[in-house]
């Protein structure tokens, strides 16, 4: 059976932080689960599980708030440049 990769290197994580920063503009505003899901392809429900993810790993990659949107911590910020 194959390993996993950790969340924090898939290629996917990137794009994620990549639509967020691009969403949120310079001002690194609240980005709607919604607007990401359109912006990414994906079904909302997928957003939602994946910004759980990156908020909850031991160097969260995003601030997520159920109803209130996502932006990028520190670390996302960077990884996403």
């Amino acid at each position: 059976m194959p390993q996993r990769r950790p969340t924090g290197n898939t290629e996917s994580v990137d794009n994620y932080l990549k639509a967020i920063l691009t969403l949120g503009g310079p001002e690194g505003q609240r980005v709607a689960s919604k607007s990401l899901a359109e912006e990414l392809g994906v079904a909302p429900a997928s957003v939602t599980n994946m910004l759980q993810k990156l908020a909850l790993a031991a160097a969260p990659l995003v601030e997520y708030q159920r109803h209130r949107g996502v932006q990028l911590s520190p670390n996302g910020k960077r990884r996403a440049l």
